[in-house]
């Protein structure tokens, strides 16, 4: 076959997959607009790469009737005012293109003492710059009269806490919280509802804090690896137009060696094993050609480099990082570590006391599983391959 006529599989292993990349998961959703409807407000807890950013978009895209959804990820954001900016002009953004609501919001707006808005992010006050955690307030306390429901998808929320208590301490990083919160609590506010999801998990960041209570309201909701099942219905999208195509049997060995089946892996493996059969001029793919993909993402740096940066400053503190990086290096060349072996090697580093909440992250992160009571192994033996060739140990 000419390359011309060559038909790739619909891969996205760069942004969020959506489309025929994506893969819904109708009880996950079901469960989502259930708990909205009660009132709750949503954490998302899901391991790196599992598309947790996929299914809050499909979600915005797909809301019952009465909910005005909007999706921002707002990881660049790095103050309190910054945050609550953005926040202010998501909402007046989205009242904007509501029938007759726009009107309502300018007259609103007059009334407040503002001049001049454009619903970009323009704003001109009669007497200095607005105080955008008050104006929010107010916003989302008109919500009710407006006859209007909010439901806020912020992607990346724990960066923005931990980037504003760099950049203005431990008391701004806080107050966020504290208003967040108090948003969720106060009955004025209901017509507001908060979905938080993030690449670390929020619980560690708020726990650096020593506020967990800040967040002990809000409602979980996992999201877990694809089930077989669902392995199989994403990989037959994805290939169901493409040149290379895959049998039943294949299928299964393919999932059997990538193992931790999050979408991310089974598209790096697809894409990877398209280009082997592309340059070869193959159209059936053969059991060798699983393992010449699989050694083939190992040796390159770029697909996996995320999983390392995301265990470095400013993600996590400096000796987090260091304890992280040791445990995951010794775990790459071993089957299993066990937690006595961790809290050997804790006491060699400056890790404070509470080293158990850095395992409890690596866990819910996606980078290692608890095998038995006490016992942890890598969750993918690609990542584990992929560490392994990147931290050799002399």
């Amino acid at each position: 076959m000419k390359h011309a006529e060559w038909i790739h599989p619909k891969t996205i292993t760069g942004p969020p997959a959506e489309g025929d990349s994506y893969i819904r998961r109708p009880n996950l959703n079901k469960e989502f607009w259930r708990e909205i409807e009660k009132g709750s407000h949503i954490l998302f807890i899901a391991p790196r790469r599992v598309g947790k950013t996929s299914v809050m978009k499909d979600l915005v895209k797909n809301p019952p009737e009465g909910y005005n959804c909007i999706f921002e990820n707002v990881e660049s954001d790095k103050s309190l005012q910054e945050f609550f900016k953005r926040l202010y002009f998501l909402v007046l953004n989205r009242l904007s293109l509501v029938g007759k609501t726009r009107a309502n919001i300018e007259r609103w707006l007059k009334g407040r003492g503002i001049e001049e808005i454009t619903f970009e992010g323009g704003v001109r006050f009669k007497e200095k710059e607005l105080e955008y955690k008050i104006e929010l307030l107010l916003l989302i306390q008109k919500l009710p009269d407006l006859d209007q429901k909010v439901v806020l998808f912020l992607d990346e929320f724990p960066e923005v806490i931990s980037a504003i208590r760099r950049k203005e301490g431990d008391e701004n990083a806080i107050e966020v919280l504290h208003t967040i919160r108090e948003i969720r609590q106060k009955k004025e506010f209901n017509n507001c509802i908060f979905v938080l999801a993030g690449s670390i998990g929020l619980e560690h960041v708020i726990e650096s804090l020593d506020r967990v209570k800040l967040i002990n309201d809000l409602h979980p909701i996992r999201i877990e690896a694809l089930s077989q099942e669902e392995a199989i219905q994403l990989i037959t999208q994805l290939t169901l137009t493409a040149t290379v195509k895959y049998s039943p049997d294949f299928i299964v060995q393919l999932l059997a060696r990538i193992e931790h089946l999050i979408p991310y892996f089974i598209q790096l493996m697809i894409e990877e094993i398209d280009r082997v059969l592309h340059n070869q001029n193959r159209q059936k793919p053969e059991v060798d050609d699983i393992s010449t993909a699989f050694e083939s993402i190992v040796k390159k740096n770029t697909n996996l480099k995320d999983w390392k940066d995301r265990l470095n400053p400013p993600y996590i503190a400096l000796d987090e990082a260091s304890f992280s990086n040791k445990i995951l290096t010794i775990l790459s060349r071993q089957d299993t570590i066990a937690i006595q072996e961790i809290y050997n090697e804790v006491q060699l580093l400056t890790v404070p006391g509470k080293y158990m909440n850095i395992v409890t992250m690596l866990i819910r992160d996606g980078y290692i599983i608890e095998k038995q009571d006490g016992v942890y192994r890598y969750t993918s033996p690609l990542l584990q391959a992929w560490w392994k060739k990147q931290h050799p140990i002399n």
